[in-house]
C-alpha cells in the first residue's frame, strides 16, 4: 500500500511508541485494507447516512463522524474519500490520542532542519503536507490537546501554516474528515475542547447507530466477515439459523469491531463446518452481568416473537444466497407474494 505519513526519526522520539504508531498507520489503507470493501446498508438509517455521505462527498466540507467505537466512522470516511474527487490523492490518517502532545504540532505541520536537536537534515513534510490533494482524517479528534486546536482551527481557515521553525508560508489543500466517540458539546461546555473549532468542524455532520439499532446489518456483516475469514483460513464455515437467531438478540456493545472479533475466534475455534449457539456463547466471553441481561433478553421473548425472528433471519439468509426473488422463494418452498409480504411485514 502506498505510504501515508512519515514518521519523525531522532533522538528523543520514545521507540516504542514509534514501531506501535507506524503499524497503526501501515495497517490502514482506504483502498484496500479492509475486510468489507462496499456498504452494508440494509437499515434505512445506513441507507440514508451513506445516500448524504455521497451527496457531499462531491464538495470539500468538513466533515464530523460520530458515534459510538466500532460502529465504522473509518469506513464512512474512506467511503467519502472513495467516491470523491479527491480519491487520487493521499487519504491520511492519523489518530490524535495515540500521539504524545508533544509531538503532535510537528506531526501535523512539520519543521524545518534545524528547529530542533535531533531535527532531520533538510527537515519534515507534516501531515497536512502530505494530504494536500487529498484527505486528512483526524480521527478521535475529542482527544486533540487544547492548546494545538487553535493552530489546528487557524490552518483550516487560512488554508495555510508554517512549518516548526520556519518563515515560508505553506499551503493547505486537504479535505478535513474529523470522527470522535466522545460527545464534543459536553468537552465544550467543559471548556476541553475550542467551540470555534467545533463549529468549523462541524459543517457536515453523520452520526453512526450503534449496530443494536440496525439490527438488519447484522446477518449481512456476518456473512461477509465469515466469508473472509473462511478464505483467509481455509476453512468452510456456516452458522446455524439457532446461532443466526443469537447473532440477532445479542447487543453488541463493541458493535462491528466485536462482531468481526467473535466470528474470526468462532472460525479458528469450529471443530467442523458448522458454527453453532453454543460456541458462540462461549466465545462472547461475557462476564456476569452481561451474560444475565443476554440471557434475560433472549428468554423473555414470546413464541411468536422468536418464530417471526427465526423467520426473517432465514429468509434474510436465503435472500443473499439466491440469484434474485423467485429463485429465493421456490428455495424456501413458498409463493413469490408470500415472500414479498414476508419482506414488507420484516422490512426486508
Amino acid at each position: 500500500t502506498k505510504e501515508k505519513t512519515l514518521f519523525i526519526s531522532n533522538k528523543e522520539y520514545d521507540k516504542e511508541y514509534n514501531e506501535e504508531y507506524k503499524k497503526d498507520y501501515e495497517d490502514f489503507d482506504a483502498k484496500s485494507s479492509q475486510v468489507i470493501k462496499d456498504p452494508i446498508n440494509n437499515s434505512e438509517k445506513m441507507k440514508y447516512i451513506y445516500a448524504r455521505a455521497k451527496k457531499i462527498a462531491k464538495v470539500d466540507s468538513t466533515v464530523l463522524i460520530l458515534g459510538e467505537t466500532g460502529v465504522g466512522k473509518d469506513f464512512i470516511a474512506s467511503y467519502i474519500y472513495n467516491v470523491s474527487n479527491r480519491s487520487k490523492g493521499k487519504f491520511v490518517k492519523i489518530n490524535c490520542g495515540a500521539v504524545p502532545e508533544h509531538l503532535m504540532e510537528s506531526e501535523f505541520f512539520g519543521y524545518e532542519e534545524g528547529a530542533f536537536t535531533g531535527a532531520l537534515k533538510g527537515g519534515k513534510k507534516g501531515l497536512f503536507e502530505e494530504a494536500n490533494g487529498g484527505i486528512l482524517y483526524l480521527d478521535e479528534i475529542g482527544d486533540m490537546p487544547y492548546t494545538l486546536q487553535v493552530k489546528l482551527l487557524s490552518a483550516i481557515n487560512d488554508r495555510m501554516f508554517y512549518r516548526i521553525g520556519g518563515t515560508t508560508q505553506i499551503q493547505f489543500d486537504a479535505r478535513i474528515i474529523a470522527a470522535t466517540n466522545v460527545d464534543l458539546k459536553k468537552l465544550v461546555e467543559e471548556k476541553k475542547f475550542r467551540a470555534d473549532l467545533y463549529y468549523r468542524l462541524n459543517v457536515v455532520s453523520f452520526v453512526i447507530p450503534p449496530l443494536r439499532q440496525r439490527k438488519e446489518d447484522i446477518i449481512p456483516l456476518a456473512q461477509k466477515f465469515v466469508e473472509f475469514y473462511n478464505n483467509k483460513y481455509g476453512k468452510n464455515c456456516y452458522f446455524t439459523a439457532e446461532c443466526l437467531e443469537n447473532l440477532l438478540v445479542y447487543e453488541w456493545p463493541g458493535n462491528i469491531r466485536e462482531l468481526k472479533n467473535i466470528i474470526e475466534r468462532l472460525i479458528l475455534m469450529a471443530d467442523d463446518a458448522s458454527i453453532d449457539k453454543k460456541l458462540f456463547i462461549e466465545q462472547l466471553m461475557l462476564n456476569d452481568s452481561t451474560n444475565e441481561s443476554y440471557r434475560a433478553l433472549s428468554e423473555n421473548k414470546s413464541l411468536r416473537e422468536k418464530i417471526d425472528e427465526y423467520e426473517k433471519v432465514i429468509i434474510e439468509t436465503t435472500l443473499a444466497s439466491s440469484k434474485n426473488l423467485k429463485d429465493a422463494a421456490e428455495r424456501m418452498g413458498i409463493d413469490l407474494s408470500t415472500l414479498v409480504r414476508k419482506k414488507q411485514k420484516y422490512r426486508i
